[in-house]
C-alpha cells in the first residue's frame, strides 16, 4: 500500500514538474508569435510597411553593423578564447570575467554612456566617434563579441583536455599549426554557435547604440532604435520592424542548428 501511495505521489510531483515546465514554455512561444498575431488586424498596413524607405534603411544599417561586429567577434574573439584556454596566469578568472561575463550582463545603456565619456566630444584621448556608424559597432562588439569567447574558450578547454594537442606537438607540430588544424576544426561548430547567438544579438542591440550613436535617419537609425521612437504610438511600421528583426535572427539561430546537428 505504501508503495503505490508513493508511486502516486512521485506521478503527482511528475506532473506538477511538467505543468510549471508548461508555463514557461507557452509564455516564451507566446510572446513570440504574438507580433505575428497582432499583424493580421493589420495585415495589409504592416505588409506595405515593410517598403517603407526608412524601415530598409535601419533594417541595412542593422544588418550591416551586425555582419561587421560578427566578423570582428570571429577575429578577435577566436584568438581571446584561445588564450583563455591555454593559458594560466594570477588573476585570470578575474580579467576572464570582466572580459567575458561581465560584458553580457552589463546595463547597456550603462555601456552606451561609458563610450560617450571614453569617445565623445569630450573624450580624455580626442577621439569623437558618438552619433556615427563606428559607434554603432563599438556599442554591439561590446555586448556580443563575449557570445564568440565564451563558445569557442568552453569547447578549446575541452580539446586541451583530451591532450590531442600535446600529441600533435610531440609528432613536431609548432603551436600555430596545433592551432589551425587541430583547435579550429575541431572547435568550429561552437565558434559557429557563438557566431550566431553574436549575430542574433548584435541585430537586437539597443541600449547602448541608442545612447552612444543616436538616432540619425539614414545614418545611425537600426531597426531597434526605430521601434524605439515609434513604440510609444505603437504603429503599424513598429510592429513590422519587430517581426523584421525578430524573424531574421530566429532564422538565423534555427539554420545554424540544423547546419551543426548534420
Amino acid at each position: 500500500m505504501n508503495y503505490i501511495n508513493k508511486k502516486n505521489s512521485t506521478k503527482h510531483l511528475i506532473i506538477v514538474l511538467y505543468a510549471l515546465a508548461g508555463v514557461l514554455l507557452c509564455f516564451s512561444i507566446l510572446t513570440f508569435l504574438y507580433q505575428y498575431i497582432a499583424a493580421v488586424g493589420s495585415f495589409r498596413g504592416v505588409v506595405s510597411a515593410f517598403g517603407n524607405n526608412r524601415i530598409l534603411t535601419a533594417l541595412w544599417l542593422s544588418l550591416t553593423s551586425a555582419f561587421i561586429v560578427a566578423i570582428l567577434s570571429i577575429l578577435l574573439g577566436v584568438p581571446l578564447a584561445y588564450f583563455f584556454a591555454m593559458k594560466d596566469f594570477p588573476g585570470k578568472a578575474i580579467i576572464e570575467t570582466l572580459a567575458v561575463d561581465v560584458p553580457q550582463t552589463f546595463p547597456p545603456i550603462a555601456e552606451g554612456m561609458i563610450f560617450l565619456l571614453m569617445f565623445g566630444k569630450d573624450s580624455p584621448l580626442h577621439i569623437n566617434l558618438a552619433f556615427t556608424f563606428t559607434a554603432l559597432v563599438i556599442a554591439k562588439l561590446f555586448i556580443c563579441a563575449p557570445f564568440v569567447v565564451s563558445f569557442t574558450a568552453r569547447r578549446f578547454r575541452e580539446i586541451k583536455q583530451s591532450g590531442i594537442n600535446l600529441t600533435a606537438r610531440s609528432l613536431g607540430a609548432n603551436p600555430f599549426q596545433v592551432f589551425m588544424t587541430i583547435f579550429l576544426p575541431l572547435g568550429l561548430k561552437d565558434i559557429g554557435a557563438g557566431v550566431a547567438l553574436c549575430w542574433s544579438r548584435a541585430m537586437g542591440e539597443l541600449g547602448g547604440s541608442l545612447l552612444f550613436a543616436g538616432v540619425i535617419i539614414g545614418k545611425t537609425e537600426i531597426i531597434p532604435t526605430f521601434i524605439a521612437t515609434q513604440a510609444n504610438t505603437l504603429t503599424v511600421e513598429a510592429l513590422a520592424a519587430t517581426i523584421l528583426v525578430t524573424t531574421a535572427s530566429t532564422i538565423a539561430l534555427i539554420s545554424f542548428k540544423r547546419l551543426s546537428n548534420k
